[in-house]
């Protein structure tokens, strides 16, 4: 009796491995497919991930070499690369409707914002395939609660139009950008949470490059930010929010890792 007792023990345990393993290949798959489509199609240009490592036991996700690419007739092949990206999730909400993440960092972040015509730059133009606040709708696939994700090391690279005897390219770095409670509204999904980010990003590139860049540019994004609706003239008028932390003042981005598995209904942790 004890024999056999074992036998389905081991066998149990196999199974339980067999599953882990499978889930993990297989979620890591959908996750990198998901963020590609949603990243795609929010910004309506390629984003490419080169690896998503989830861990259900740890609960963790890593995210290695997020690149968005820039919109045709720009020379330079790539507006956005992020290098790593560390995730902690609550593994008891994968299958739900809703995914609980604890914390997001995402670290090392080159942008490349390349000035083509006088008033007419790569940012602005992703930007402007962006929805304006306004016209957010609900989330159709699964959804984030994220309680805190943080933007590290993040420079630019400005490239300005080229002029005989000026400074064509001119390197900004960003004060670290933060966000809390987000989701909280359960109504976006990945693809705006991307756009919510991009927004963040560009702010700060209007910020720290008053009186460093030309006029005609910083008004020139200033002007598409607000174009967006409250989230863009919040930044725009949060000051030293932007170098101290978004925080309070991006409360409602929300997500969903689209494709991860099907939505159904929420169910507690047992």
């Amino acid at each position: 009796m004890k024999k056999k007792i074992k036998i389905v023990l081991l066998v149990v345990f196999a199974l339980v491995v067999v599953i882990v393993v499978a889930f993990n290949l297989y979620a890591d798959r959908a996750i990198k497919w998901g963020v590609e489509k949603a990243g795609s199609g929010a910004l309506k240009v390629p984003v490419s991930l080169d690896k998503a490592n989830l861990s259900i036991l740890g609960g963790s996700l890593g995210l290695k070499n997020l690149v968005i690419s820039n919109p045709e007739a720009y020379q330079n092949k790539t507006f956005l690369q992020l290098q790593n990206g560390s995730v902690k999730v609550n593994t008891w909400t994968l299958l739900s409707n809703t995914i609980h993440i604890s914390e997001i960092k995402l670290n090392g972040i080159k942008v490349v914002l390349e000035q083509r015509g006088v008033v007419s730059n790569n940012i602005q133009d992703i930007l402007k395939n962006l929805p304006a606040s306004d016209k957010t709708t609900q989330a159709e696939g699964k959804k984030l609660r994220i309680d805190y994700l943080e933007l590290t090391d993040i420079s630019v690279q400005v490239k300005l139009l080229p002029l005989p005897g000026k400074v064509d390219t001119i390197p900004l770095k960003l004060p670290p950008i933060k966000m809390t409670d987000i989701g909280k509204d359960g109504k976006t999904d990945t693809a705006a949470l991307v756009s919510k980010i991009i927004v963040a990003i560009s702010a700060g590139i209007a910020k720290s490059g008053a009186g460093l860049l030309p006029d005609d540019l910083t008004k020139s994004l200033n002007s598409t930010l607000k174009g967006l609706g409250q989230i863009g003239g919040q930044l725009l008028e949060g000051g030293k929010n932007i170098g101290e932390g978004v925080g309070g003042k991006i409360k409602d981005i929300g997500g969903a890792l689209q494709g991860l598995v099907k939505p159904k209904k929420e169910e507690k942790p047992k």
